[in-house]
């Protein structure tokens, strides 16, 4: 039995309003839904019965009338009870941070899977039953907007730009658009991990950026760029006279960090002397420069980032196991490159036109087969090194359009190695063609399609015809665009010349219909994936197979008919 009964759905997109009323309703829910989010809230002023009110209530962000930050922070003021789960096709830093700051419970980038969006529903339930127990328990007194504050932040207008450099859409990423979103206010330590070039420090100062501390100093410092012996007193400070060439005070960082952000890159590499300071400072807030008789206290929220693994370093004796404890309050995990294929594309996208206008060049175009290519490499470098690549490409490609043979000899190398593409068939390329399987013959395949529309009984919207097509051409080892187009050209041509009405009707069931089966074939039937990889949301996939599945039992059902009509004509026994 749900938690949650009552769902509100806000959002102007008609087609995912019927989606989501669905899922709800088969999950024993009861659905209202809105087109907008003005006439959803004059609903719930006009609400007199409080048991009327919804329990949960999910709205799209960027609607007409009134968006859906503008009515979280409506609800917040009247109904903060109510958990609010804010719905988004802009899925970036700086969403993820309004949504939580106008009290949203739960921050959802579209495309979701359902199964997400129950789970946070029936989470959002929960919470609703131990508000309501509260909000009895105080006996109908005034509440304050306890919920709201939770983040010690209320809704203003604020620019809106990005974070620049923290890009992705992938689900990883969101992960972490999420917790940014969550810990931004919070004055905890948070310990950033992740390989090299994976952007501790973007998330670091996204961090600060978003938190009350944003008009105070950020201050970075790369423990491992920074001699040893010169550590404490870059982070502490030094008086005048402490060692040989201190000829004047020093300010450290904790110092000139204060009331704002300390950042500790590398924070495996610090000596252990200092990891002893470091503890103090992070007991009592206070440290001594270094010489120094008087103790300094500041007030800073350290973030502290490593790509190594730190409890390694503990049974080695390298790093301090109390030190460990207090800086993992919460960790956050970045993903690499590798873990996010899906972001490479935006990612070249957003440095070829940035480096474009650095350099007061011509932004260049990634051909298809040079995408193919950096989406297959495996990026050890990660976002870092994807960068350099951009650069190397901005500088040394010839032309607009970047082909395979323009990219890096350690990118091709790879792609060849691992035979994870054959690039072309120019004998010039830098990839030779290693593969066993021969690529697509385009006459070869238009006999094939020819001699099914003219040598036999089929007829142009036969699926068979469709499905030779384009099995020869999945199954090859490259995809070029005439090795389907000029099969598909002739079979139109045909089509065409016998008359044939709602051609692409007939056509593009066909398609997807081996679209999706070969993509859930790819996968082990794994939805998501194949949703993915084929550009379509979850929700959509999970629509086509379910009507495909439809077809083919009604298909089963007339072909047993009918075998089953012809044998009773023939006076034949029919087998049960």
């Amino acid at each position: 039995m749900n938690n949650a009964k009552k769902i509100w759905v806000i959002d102007d997109d008609v087609a995912l309003r019927m989606i989501l009323q669905d899922a709800l309703t088969d999950a024993n829910f009861e659905v209202q839904t809105f087109g907008n989010a003005k006439l959803a809230y004059e609903q719930l002023e006009n609400t007199q019965d409080f048991i009327n009110l919804p329990q949960v209530i999910l709205t799209d962000m960027r609607m007409p009338l009134m968006s859906g930050l503008d009515f979280g922070a409506k609800l917040g003021e009247k109904f903060a009870h109510i958990p609010l789960i804010v719905m988004t096709a802009h899925a970036d830093v700086q969403s993820a941070v309004d949504s939580y700051q106008v009290g949203a419970f739960e921050y959802l980038p579209k495309p979701f899977d359902l199964d997400v969006m129950l789970t946070m529903v029936k989470k959002a339930g929960r919470f609703y039953q131990e508000q309501s127990l509260i909000k009895n328990q105080e006996k109908n007194q005034a509440k304050p907007n306890n919920y709201l504050n939770d983040t010690g932040l209320k809704h203003t207008q604020q620019n809106h730009e990005p974070i620049s450099g923290i890009i992705g859409k992938s689900s990883k990423m969101q992960q972490v658009f999420r917790a940014i979103g969550r810990l931004a206010s919070m004055p905890m330590t948070v310990l950033i991990t992740g390989k090299s070039g994976t952007g501790k420090e973007l998330v670091a100062n996204a961090l600060h950026e978003h938190s009350p501390r944003k008009t105070k100093p950020f201050i970075a410092l790369n423990m491992s760029a920074i001699p040893q012996d010169l550590i404490e007193s870059e982070l502490f400070g030094h008086e005048k006279g402490a060692f040989t060439g201190a000829i004047h005070a020093r300010l450290g960082r904790f110092e000139q960090a204060h009331g704002g952000t300390l950042f500790l890159d590398e924070i495996g590499d610090m000596p252990l002397s200092t990891q002893t300071r470091l503890l103090r400072v992070l007991a009592n807030g206070e440290f001594f420069r270094v010489g120094g008789q008087k103790p300094i206290k500041v007030d800073v929220r350290i973030l502290a980032a490593t790509h190594q693994p730190l409890e390694n370093l503990v049974k080695l004796g390298k790093f301090r196991e109390d030190l460990f404890y207090r800086l993992n309050v919460i960790r956050l995990q970045l993903p690499t490159l590798q873990e996010r294929r899906e972001d490479i594309a935006l990612l070249l996208d957003f440095f070829m036109q940035k480096l474009a206008s650095q350099m007061q060049l011509p932004t260049k175009t990634l051909s298809s087969e040079a995408l193919h290519c950096l989406t297959c490499y495996h990026w050890p470098g990660n976002v870092r090194e994807l960068e350099n690549v951009c650069r190397w490409l901005m500088v040394m490609t010839t032309g607009h359009v970047v082909k395979p043979d323009d990219l890096p000899v350690e990118i091709l190398n790879f792609i060849q190695t691992n035979h994870l593409v054959n690039i072309n068939n120019n004998p010039t390329s830098k990839v030779n063609n290693t593969s066993n399987i021969n690529p697509v013959d385009t006459v070869n395949l238009t006999n094939l399609i020819n001699h099914d529309l003219t040598n036999s009984q089929n007829k142009p919207n036969d699926n068979r015809v469709v499905n030779r097509v384009v099995n020869h051409v999945v199954n090859a080892n490259t995809i070029n665009a005439n090795d389907w187009q000029n099969p598909l050209k002739n079979w139109l041509k045909l089509a065409l010349e016998q008359d044939k009405q709602d051609i692409l009707q007939q056509a593009m069931p066909m398609f997807e219909q081996i679209l999706l089966t070969t993509a859930l074939d790819f996968t082990n039937n794994h939805k998501s994936k194949a949703a993915q990889l084929l550009g379509w949301g979850r929700n959509t996939l999970t629509r086509k197979h379910r009507q495909l599945l439809k077809n083919q039992a009604v298909e089963k059902s007339s072909t047993v008919s009918s075998a089953v009509t012809i044998a009773k004509s023939s006076n034949e026994p029919t087998i049960n």
